[in-house]
């Protein structure tokens, strides 16, 4: 049994499994997908560009990803 599971391997799941196994590698993490593979939902329908925050206030959240 896996000590944390994440529903879906969008670009914000997987970015969150590879951020919990750096700040947590005693755990075992899973990710649950529907999709035969990663990124197949909401991922895969944008303009696939994450926008940095770059022209956000510094002490916005997004500018501080």
């Amino acid at each position: 049994m896996a000590d944390i599971a994440i529903i879906g391997a969008g670009v914000v799941g997987c970015a969150i499994a590879r951020e919990l196994s750096i700040k947590f590698p005693e755990k075992e993490i899973v990710v649950i997908e529907k999709n035969p593979e990663a990124g197949l939902e909401t991922s895969a329908k944008n303009s696939n560009v994450l926008h940095s925050g770059l022209h956000q206030n510094p002490s916005f959240l997004k500018s501080k990803l």
